[in-house]
Parts: C-alpha cells; sequence; structure tokens
C-alpha cells in the first residue's frame, strides 16, 4: 500500500508539473533606436534569455536623424535575427515615405498560430496606437496569448478607453494571456487600475522612465485572468546615462497554468 501511495504521489506532481509553465518575461520601448544600435539591444534581450519580449517604438525601413546608426533597418528583423527569436510587428503609422513604418513588436521563442494588429480607441486624432496580440503555442504544445501594446501619451481620458478596449479582447477568449508594454500611465491611474481589476500584476512598483534617473513607472506587465499566473521573480534594467533607451526594460519570471 505504502508503495502504491507514493507512486500516485509522484504521478500528481508531474501532472501538476506538466500542467504549468515558467516563463521569462520581457517589455522594452526601444525609443525608436535613438541611444542604441539593434545589436546592442539584442544583446541586452539576450542576456535576459526571455520566453517572450514585448516592444515599443520599433522602426522600419525608417530614417530619423535622431536615430542615424539605425535608419532604414527592419528592427523586428535584426533583433530577431540577432537574438534567434521569432519576429513580429504591428504597424501603427506610415514613417518615412514610402516604405517606412513605426509601430509595436513581439519577439517570441515559441512559435504563433495567428496573430493580428487591433486599433485602439483614438477620439482626440493623435497618433494612433494599437495592440498586437498573437496566439503561440509553448514548446509547439500548450496555447496561450501574448499581447505588446502602447497607451496614448496626450490624455487620462483616452487611455482609459485603449484599456478598456485591450481588456475586452482580452477577456473575450478563453486562453491565458500576456499583455505587456508602455502604458504611459503611473500606479493608481485609471487605465492601470482597469488591467488590475481583471487580471494579476506581474512586475513590481519600480520606476522605469526615464532610463538615466527613474521617477515615474509607464511600463507593466499584466496576466489574464489572475488565478491563472504566478510571479516568482521581478527587475528593472539598471539606471544608467548610457542606457540603450530612455526607458528601462522589465523581465519578470512567472508561473503559468491553464487548467
Amino acid at each position: 500500500m505504502k508503495h502504491i501511495i507514493l507512486a500516485l504521489t509522484a504521478l500528481a506532481i508531474a501532472i501538476a508539473a506538466n500542467a504549468q509553465d515558467t516563463l521569462r518575461i520581457m517589455t522594452y520601448n526601444l525609443r525608436f533606436g535613438e541611444c542604441a544600435s539593434m545589436r546592442r539591444i539584442s544583446e541586452e534581450i539576450k542576456a535576459q534569455n526571455p520566453d517572450f519580449v514585448a516592444l515599443q517604438e520599433v522602426d522600419v525601413n525608417s530614417a530619423r536623424t535622431m536615430a542615424k546608426a539605425n535608419n532604414y533597418l527592419n528592427f523586428i528583423n535584426e533583433l530577431a535575427y540577432h537574438t534567434g527569436m521569432f519576429g513580429h510587428f504591428g504597424r501603427t503609422l506610415n514613417f518615412s515615405i514610402p516604405d517606412g513604418y513605426y509601430g509595436v513588436g513581439i519577439l517570441s521563442r515559441h512559435p504563433v498560430e495567428a496573430i493580428e494588429t487591433i486599433e485602439l480607441p483614438n477620439p482626440e486624432g493623435v497618433e494612433p496606437r494599437v495592440l498586437l496580440i498573437g496566439r503561440f503555442l509553448l514548446n509547439g504544445k500548450k496555447p496561450i496569448v501574448f499581447a505588446s501594446t502602447h497607451l496614448d501619451v496626450k490624455k487620462a481620458e483616452t487611455r482609459t478607453l485603449q484599456a478598456q478596449t485591450i481588456i475586452e479582447k482580452i477577456t473575450a477568449q478563453p486562453l491565458a494571456a500576456i499583455v505587456c508594454g508602455d502604458f504611459n500611465a503611473e500606479p493608481g491611474s485609471e487605465a492601470v487600475k482597469v488591467f488590475e481589476q481583471k487580471g494579476r500584476t506581474l512586475c513590481g512598483l519600480a520606476p522605469t522612465y526615464p532610463s538615466d534617473s527613474p521617477r515615474v513607472k509607464l511600463d507593466y506587465i499584466f496576466g489574464f485572468p489572475s488565478a491563472d499566473f504566478r510571479l516568482l521573480t521581478t527587475s528593472e534594467g539598471p539606471a544608467s546615462p548610457t542606457a540603450a533607451s530612455d526607458h528601462l526594460p522589465v523581465i519578470s519570471t512567472i508561473v503559468v497554468s491553464e487548467e
């Protein structure tokens, strides 16, 4: 009988281990490549060994006087190549006509099943914002949703409206989901509360902007539904006057389970 109980206990532990995954998640606003080359940013990402990376301020084939080292580069292709990850881009606007673009991105170690770019509310008619959302297969088997976004910088009301739209999209589907990005909102703001009320915060409260002397937190990682996630560790990139962006990256190790 004792041997049977031990065998059943071992089986239960094995089943529990198979029902959850430990993931490294990263979100990083790149400041459109003004502060560092894509090679340097790639090395920073590789050093964290992430499963998923949400990227903001991503240029594709664009030219900027403040980012000459990265002019005419496809940031997603460059980062995917140097990190060995899959790369996906979500356009928010055309930039550097005729064939330049600007938007958000995702890097993933896991293959994608489907991905789409969803326009977010823009009542003031200013710079458009999007949600890049994909359904990925962890280790080619277990489906999970991962999304990257960059909310409006000008008005709190617009950010709250955009947050509500994202929540509607996330909660309308049955899979565990992770949403990351630059929310342009501090802890306690209405936009952040929208995410906290429906999901679990998977990062700390340490400031992430500006990178040389951080004073405010703008970058977040959230999991939905909250019961499917557990935060193990979280950190921010080191503050420095020579940081690779004006935002610090946020890196979290999480446990995700789906019954």
